[in-house]
């Protein structure tokens, strides 16, 4: 599985399940536009691409804001020449168990404060369909591409009652795939998403007795995923090994939602 040639857009790329598929993109040829909120962090995932012999672009962009993702789009072309691979990573959670925002809960349903839903919705939907809105243009330009959407388990199976602006987000990112593989498959473009379950990233908030003990119950695999589980799945879904695959949805949970 390899990128050789190519080169891509990874949003929440600073840290967690993104940076480790900057990485692998950048280890595997690609060239990367390392896109996070945290410009610190891009820049960090960036200089470790470029320390390796690779090719990085460190941009600061909220996914949630047009101009921004324009932008982003518009230095990758100007920085690479073309674009081949967006991976749709950038996303957020605000957990029901401990906040890690303050002035942020999301949950118990219904109850879930309208700021909690709306930024939700900005960045983990409206960011989705930004990125792929001024993408697609730069991937004709270039005779086709591949894009790679962020999902969830959240959206398949039932037991989420806590974080219903969540669920909403990411059920919205599946069903848009599907729409949007349909729509550009004339133009060589592939559309796919990854489902992912519980990853240890920064998102999850710090590690408890509690989450410990959930992941013991529900996870059959008895572990914990980690990013790189999560960006090896995107590396194929963005490389030609998977070049007959498209509005398809793949499920990395360690088997939770199969109980």
């Amino acid at each position: 599985m390899v990128l050789e040639g190519k080169f891509a857009i990874v949003t929440g790329a600073g840290s967690g399940i993104g940076r480790a598929a900057a990485l692998l993109f950048a280890e595997r040829g690609a060239g990367v536009c390392v896109a996070d909120l945290d410009e610190a962090r891009a820049n960090e995932v960036a200089t470790a691409i470029t320390n390796a012999g690779g090719q990085a672009l460190a941009v600061r962009c909220d996914v949630a804001d047009a101009e921004a993702v324009h932008s982003m789009v518009e230095g990758t072309q100007e920085r690479f020449g073309r674009l081949d691979v967006l991976y749709n990573n950038a996303g957020l959670w605000f957990p029901a168990w401990g906040n890690y925002r303050p002035g942020f809960t999301d949950g118990p349903s219904p109850l879930v404060e309208e700021n909690i839903w709306d930024r939700t919705l900005e960045v983990n939907l409206k960011g989705t369909y930004l990125c792929c809105r001024f993408a697609i243009p730069a991937m004709r330009a270039s005779g086709g591409g591949a894009i790679v959407n962020t999902s969830s388990v959240a959206a398949l199976k039932v037991g989420w009652g806590t974080s219903d602006a969540y669920t909403a987000s990411k059920g919205g990112v599946l069903a848009m795939t599907r729409t949007l593989a349909i729509a550009h498959a004339p133009h060589g473009i592939r559309v796919n998403c990854i489902a992912p379950g519980p990853v240890l990233t920064p998102m999850m908030g710090e590690m408890t007795p509690e989450k410990e003990a959930w992941m013991r119950q529900w996870v059959p695999l008895g572990r914990w995923g980690q990013p790189e589980d999560i960006a090896r799945m995107a590396l194929f879904l963005a490389s030609d090994d998977a070049s007959w695959v498209t509005g398809a949805v793949f499920v990395i949970d360690g088997g939770y939602t199969a109980l």
